[in-house]
């Protein structure tokens, strides 16, 4: 049986692409573009996790994929599995692979909750996610209730001071726009 703690959720499916029980996914973590071999995706129908075999997955980009299932092949066995997430079974993990996901899982947290500064602005906001799914990390922000991405380039890090969980960056003019109204001085 296939209990929720041994999966990982890696996106959801959106709509049906053709006629033939293709179905396009939108995905949230690049783990099944990054595993040697996974041979089936599990959903949850009915409050139970039921792996599904994959005939075929085909990436579009980082963010989207066109996945079909085994012995689904029409539009109308496809349609019930719209809207319903998709899982990775930790089983599929080689020992290596499993080390360097919870590596890379471990990275991700790591700077969740710090407070991003830069040099000229001064605070920004919290860290409150990071999204890898790009060649270029992000760092989500959360300033004055709306979420901002930054880049978390290497160049663009001055410093990081975990005792005082800050991250210090000199991010190029522009890159963040409050919107603030501008006071006439006049």
């Amino acid at each position: 049986m296939i209990t929720e703690q041994q999966l990982i959720e890696v996106g959801f499916i959106a709509k049906l692409h053709g006629l033939k029980g293709e179905m396009q996914a939108r995905i949230t973590d690049s783990i099944i573009d990054e595993v040697e071999h996974c041979p089936y995706l599990v959903c949850e129908l009915d409050g139970i996790y039921v792996p599904f075999f994959l005939e075929s997955l085909r990436f579009r980009s980082s963010e989207s994929a066109l996945l079909k299932f085994e012995d689904i092949d029409s539009a109308e066995k496809a349609e019930p599995f719209c809207g319903l997430k998709l899982y990775f079974d930790r089983k599929c993990f080689t020992p290596e692979e499993q080390k360097q996901y919870d590596q890379k899982v471990e990275e991700d947290l790591e700077f969740i909750g710090y407070q991003l500064i830069d040099k000229t602005l001064g605070p920004i906001g919290e860290i409150v996610d990071i999204n890898d799914l790009t060649e270029n990390v992000l760092f989500i922000v959360e300033h004055d209730g709306e979420e901002i991405m930054i880049p978390a380039a290497d160049d663009l890090i001055l410093g990081i001071d975990d005792e005082n969980e800050t991250i210090l960056m000199d991010l190029p003019q522009g890159l963040v726009n409050f919107d603030e109204a501008e006071t006439d001085e006049e």
